[in-house]
């Protein structure tokens, strides 16, 4: 399935980080086609609020179509880079870009930006937390069997916000979400110029300990949920601990993380396993049982599931790349 790469570009903008990710998609076609690939994977498209030239900081302007009313496809990313008219009532205002926004996030499965702070989701109060608690609707409800039936339609990703000069490394990790760890790596070996290793291992899903606008409840019930891997965190003992109720917790969590309370507990499982793999020496069975994987066998499921290798082999890469960072 072609996966559509949508760029809005704001005035502003950094061209060097857009011709660096434009160049890593262009490559990751150019390598998939190699191998048999008739169609292209990535769809890359440049829109602006209005069609035409966009400027770039350089003063450098890149042809643009106009922003569509709808993002089309099934499997989108968004990158934002540049900053919109604060003084401006057109299409590039705070106001109406953000309205763009509101309407097409469920068509994103991936955003990030570069700049654009106007845009972006503003820290949330506690007190406004709690009031949008009860005042919030009943959640949509679409059709499916089983109880986490409502999580994909209720589910929103998570702003991702880089610094100048990562470009490429977004484009990477995207990439490596959707094809592997061994393509990005080895897409990553052929690209000009230097590189960062920052994508050379899965870093995906990592928002429960990096949220974009922390709640001081969330952080806190992380680091609880990190010391308490052993115990049997069900949905209610998590509420139990932040003093709410089991639906409004789920609520409650989902709103500020992006994700349900389950999927949370496995990301910090997954990301203490990795840090032990990359710190210590341990046997993956001990390494296992610390972070409350019922066994060795279902660590390496989990493993294989979100990261694509091994832990075996995940501590093997890594010990690798940190032996040719020190050479």
């Amino acid at each position: 399935m072609m996966h559509k790469v949508w760029f809005l570009l704001l005035p502003g903008f950094l061209l060097l980080d857009i011709v660096r990710m434009l160049a890593v998609f262009k490559a990751a076609n150019a390598s998939l086609r190699r191998t048999g690939h008739r169609l292209a994977a990535y769809d890359v498209r440049l829109v602006s609020p209005g069609s035409g030239q966009a400027l770039s900081s350089s003063g450098v302007a890149l042809s643009t179509s106009a922003l569509p009313r709808r993002l089309a496809g099934r499997a989108s990313s968004l990158f934002i880079s540049g900053e919109p008219d604060p003084g401006s009532a057109g299409p590039a205002s705070v106001q109406r870009l953000r309205e763009w926004l509101s309407s097409n996030r469920r068509r994103v499965g991936r955003r990030a930006a570069l700049g654009a702070q106007p845009l972006l989701p503003p820290v949330p109060h506690v007190g406004a937390v709690r009031r949008q608690e009860r005042a919030a609707p009943p959640a949509l409800r679409c059709r499916g069997q089983g109880p986490d039936r409502f999580t994909a339609c209720n589910k929103t990703p998570s702003w991702r916000v880089i610094e100048p000069g990562q470009g490429a490394d977004l484009a990477l990790s995207w990439i490596e979400e959707d094809r592997g760890a061994a393509f990005a790596e080895t897409l990553a070996s052929r690209m000009p110029g230097p590189r960062s290793r920052r994508c050379g291992l899965p870093r995906r899903r990592r928002m429960p300990f990096e949220p974009a606008a922390p709640d001081a409840r969330i952080s806190a019930l992380h680091r609880w949920i990190a010391a308490h891997l052993q115990e049997k965190l069900s949905v209610a003992r998590l509420a139990r601990e932040v003093h709410m109720s089991t639906r409004s917790f789920a609520r409650f969590y989902e709103r500020a993380t992006g994700l349900s309370p389950g999927r949370g507990v496995q990301q910090i499982r997954l990301d203490t396993a990795r840090r032990l793999l990359e710190t210590s020496t341990r046997p993956l069975k001990a390494i296992a049982a610390q972070c409350g994987y019922g066994s060795q066998e279902v660590m390496r499921r989990a493993f294989v599931r979100e990261l694509r290798m091994t832990p075996r082999d995940y501590r093997r890469r890594h010990a690798t790349m940190k032996a040719a960072g020190a050479a």
